[in-house]
Formats: structure tokens, C-alpha cells, sequence
């Protein structure tokens, strides 16, 4: 049982530079982790591993078939159906680890979005498969059916590789990481760790900070090698003026003499000496440079502004209906630099909440304090954003770039002259200008949908000790994203039609 690829090189001919080169890497039993940024060439290595898309050279060796379950689950193939509805034992095993019935099955079209995707992965194991490929398989996925999934892949023995940014699952699942990174003037470069990915991104930026302080020493090195050859060059330059006869009158036999003494005692060729020693140690150390790979020397991560005032923060007790269901909210009172996580299964009114403790402060008058990041953008609200970008003097958006592009962005994006920017740009562009309106009560609805991992860490920095003077109010499944931001949990539980908002 074995994949390997090997010195795999791959550019898209739209793209004008190569995605991969001369890259190898090999996969054994168990779950490898594959992360990075987004445009790093994640799903594009899992289609070239699958065969969906052939390298432009380097060889793909595998021991079988692979099974790629993409993002978005397009339902059951033909050729499912007959395995899913054996009366294999292992089959029935998984439908009941997966909490799908038969009767759920044949209704594929009305099942959930975390339904459908037990059902993907249902699919995928009832063929027993040698290698799985997983890209992003918890997107949206609440924390009920993420536990499912990993019971369920648990008890996979083959070779499976996850594209994921999910570190709770990742982390259930993986003890090996292998990282993406694309620099600005080159292929993508990788790391294989054998850790789960939170140890493994730790790692990670540890050995970064390690790189940059010894490409700083070796920099700071030359910079005084070259330093102390200038300064013995000009000591020596002196001394040869010094040594010159010029000017001397023939007559002064003694002063010719002592010069002459002088040179026999080589003092001046010592020096020389010294200098050429230095040039040559400069040298040395430049090779020594060009041999290491430059460490990723961008300015990352953000504070958000303190603000000038933080307001306390209310919400009245309420029923809040949307079509035959009901949300009931207590009386809610959030004293400023409050950090409010809020959690529950998909579909218990999370968002309900959100959008009417939004609408509830800005009816308070409170609206000029408060940023709210929806978790999809609507096309009114996308075209705010870029209009309120577009409106800005071009030091002002310049700015704006510069500070997105500190939140993890690919710059050749933001310059396109459309303007159109994905859901988690979207993201980032509302933050950068918030940073210019000094917000100073943040709600989130699910604001890791739509980053990778390298911004929602970035995101973790800015939401955490850095904007304890702000009010925060989250709702995620992420639970270390959670941990990182927030320190008091509110709890969604959905009972039927109705649910209720536990704090």
C-alpha cells in the first residue's frame, strides 16, 4: 500500500508561474494533514495524488484506486448505491456511527448539510478504499456531526490524506502534517512534520523565527566583515601616503631611509593581509546565505484600535420567530471588554440571535461602536464594502491593502481591477475598515468559514489578548479558535420548534 509522487512539477498556463516544482513527497498508512494558505495549491496536490490531473513532469506511483471526496457533495453515484445497501456487516457498522438510516439515504435530496456530508463519507468507506483524499470535509459542519465523521474515519485502515484547517478534527484524526507554502517569487516550498496540526503550525512558526534570527545573524555578519575590511583599507590607504617620498627633498637622506625602514617591515602588507582575510570571510558567509532558503519575512497580524469608548451592551428578554420555529432569549447584559462564545448544533438559531442583537443595538443607537461580520455575505452587502473601499484616496487604500495583506491575503488579488474578492477576503476587507472607523464592539457569525489556516490564526492574535478592551461576541464550531478569543460561553439548544439561549 503506497502514493508517492515524485519531482512533481505543475503550473496552470493561465497562472504564468509554476504551482509546484521538483516536488516529492511519499504516504504510507494512516491520515496526513495537508494545510496552508488559501491559492497554495492544497487541492490542486490532491487531484494530481488521484489522477484528476496529470503533472507537467515528475511521475505519481500508487498501489490503487483513489477515492477523492471533494468539498461539495454532489449525491450518490450508481455505483454507491449497491455497496451502501449490502448486508455487510461493516456497512451497517458505519451507517449506525454515522446516525444514518436506510430511510434517510433514499431521501438524499432533503437531508442537511452535515447529513449529506456523513453520507459522502459513507459512500467513501463502503468501497474500502486503499487511499481516501478528504478536502475539507467539516466546512459548515457543526460539532455533532464533525464527532460522527471521526468515529467513522477512525476506523479507516488505509492511506488517507485530509485537506483541512479544522485543528480539532485534524488533530483526532493525524499525528504527521505536511505545510504548503507559497512565497512571492517562487514554487511552493513544503514542511512534513510528524505532529497533529496545532503542534505541528507551533512547530512550524518556530522554526520560521529560528530562520529569520540565523538569516539575520549571517546578514549582520557580513554587514560587519565588510565594515572592519573598509576601515583596515582606509587605515592601510593612510599608511601608504604616509610611506610616500613624494615631496621629500632628495637631500633629506634620513627621512628617505626611515620610509624605506618603514616598507622592509611589512606593516602595510599585514594589513592588507587583514583586509583580504575579512573580504574572503564576507564571501564565505554571502555563499553561506544563498545556500539556506530566505525565511518568510512578512509583517503578519494586526491590533485591532482601541477605541474611545466601549459601551455596556443589552439585549431585552425575547421570542425570536423565524417561520415556525422560536428562539427564546433571556434578558442579556454584557459589560464592556465582555468575549462571548457562542455554540450549538446547526440549525438551533444561532444566527437568529445574532442578527437580531445587531438590529436590537442599532435601534439603541449604538450602531457607530458596533461591527457585524455576518457569517455569508449578502450581494447588497458585498457591493457596500467595495464601494465603501473604492470611495477611499489611494494612501487610504493602501492602507487598507497593506493591512489585509498582513491578515494573511494574496496581493494579486486585491489589485485586480474587478474587485471581486472571495467570502473570506470579504472578511478581511470589513476588519481592515473597521480598523479606520475604531469599532469597539465586534460580532462575528462564524468568522473561520472561508479562511485558511494561516488567517485564522493571524485572526486568533487580533481577537485575542490584543483586543481585551473590546466587547466580542463569536459563533463558532472551532473550538480551539474559541479558546483563543473568548472566555464565557453561551450555549444554543434546540428542542423541536423551539429553542433556547443558555448563559
Amino acid at each position: 500500500m503506497y502514493l508517492e509522487l515524485s519531482n512533481i512539477s505543475f503550473s496552470y498556463p493561465e497562472a504564468g508561474y509554476s504551482l509546484f516544482s521538483s516536488l516529492s513527497l511519499s504516504f504510507s498508512k494512516g491520515w496526513t494533514v495537508i494545510a496552508g494558505a488559501n491559492g497554495c495549491g492544497k487541492s490542486t496536490l490532491a487531484s494530481i495524488a488521484a489522477g484528476l490531473l496529470l503533472p507537467d513532469s515528475g511521475m505519481v506511483r500508487r498501489s490503487s484506486d483513489v477515492i477523492l471526496c471533494p468539498q461539495v457533495f454532489e449525491g450518490l453515484q450508481p455505483e454507491d448505491w449497491s455497496d451502501i445497501f449490502s448486508f455487510d456487516n461493516h456497512i451497517g457498522m458505519l451507517k449506525s456511527t454515522l446516525a444514518l438510516s436506510d430511510e434517510m439515504i433514499e431521501r438524499e435530496d432533503t437531508l442537511s448539510g452535515g447529513e449529506k456530508k456523513r453520507l459522502q463519507i459513507l459512500a467513501a468507506l463502503s468501497h474500502s478504499p486503499e487511499i481516501l483524499i478528504l478536502d475539507e470535509p467539516t466546512n459548515h459542519l457543526d460539532e455533532y456531526s464533525r464527532s460522527l465523521i471521526i468515529k467513522a474515519l477512525r476506523t479507516f485502515d488505509g492511506i488517507g490524506i485530509i485537506i483541512s484547517h479544522d485543528r480539532t478534527f485534524s488533530d483526532a484524526l493525524s499525528e504527521r502534517t505536511v505545510i504548503l507554502e507559497r512565497g512571492t517569487d517562487g514554487p511552493v516550498s513544503i514542511e512534513d512534520i510528524p505532529l497533529p496540526l496545532s503542534l505541528a503550525l507551533s512547530e512550524s512558526e518556530r522554526r520560521k523565527e529560528s530562520g529569520r534570527e540565523r538569516y539575520d545573524g549571517i546578514l549582520s555578519a557580513i554587514s560587519s566583515e565588510q565594515m572592519i575590511a573598509r576601515k583596515i583599507g582606509e587605515r592601510s590607504q593612510k599608511k601608504q601616503r604616509g610611506l610616500s617620498k613624494k615631496g621629500i627633498s632628495s637631500k633629506d637622506h634620513d627621512a628617505k631611509a626611515k620610509i624605506d625602514g618603514a616598507r622592509l617591515t611589512g606593516k602595510d602588507a599585514s594589513l592588507d593581509g587583514a583586509m583580504r582575510n575579512h573580504l574572503s570571510r564576507s564571501l564565505q558567509l554571502e555563499r553561506e546565505l544563498e545556500s539556506i532558503s530566505k525565511p518568510l519575512m512578512r509583517k503578519e497580524g494586526l491590533s485591532l484600535p482601541k477605541g474611545s469608548y466601549v459601551p455596556n451592551l443589552s439585549f431585552p428578554e425575547s421570542t425570536i420567530e423565524e417561520g415556525s420555529y422560536s428562539l427564546h432569549v433571556p434578558s442579556l447584559t454584557l459589560k464592556a471588554g465582555s468575549h462571548i462564545a457562542i455554540k450549538g448544533q446547526n440549525g438551533s438559531g444561532k444566527t437568529l440571535f445574532m442578527k437580531a442583537f445587531y438590529k436590537s443595538l442599532l435601534e439603541q443607537g449604538k450602531g457607530e461602536y458596533v461591527l457585524y461580520i455576518p457569517q455569508e455575505f449578502s450581494r447588497d452587502e458585498e457591493s457596500a464594502l467595495l464601494s465603501a473601499f473604492s470611495s477611499l484616496e489611494d494612501d487610504e487604500k493602501g492602507i487598507v491593502l497593506s493591512d489585509m495583506f498582513r491578515m494573511g491575503s494574496n496581493p494579486s488579488a486585491l489589485f485586480s481591477q474587478t474587485l471581486s474578492l472571495s467570502p473570506g477576503e470579504m472578511k478581511k476587507l470589513a476588519l481592515a475598515l473597521a480598523r479606520r472607523d475604531g469599532r469597539t464592539v465586534l460580532l462575528m457569525d462564524e468568522p473561520t468559514n472561508h479562511l485558511d489556516i494561516v488567517s485564522m490564526r493571524i485572526l486568533e492574535r487580533m481577537l485575542g489578548e490584543d483586543a481585551r478592551d473590546m466587547t466580542i461576541v463569536l459563533v463558532s464550531h472551532d473550538d480551539v479558535f474559541l479558546s483563543c478569543c473568548t472566555d464565557t460561553l453561551w450555549h444554543v439548544e434546540r428542542r423541536g420548534d423551539e429553542g433556547y439561549l443558555i448563559v
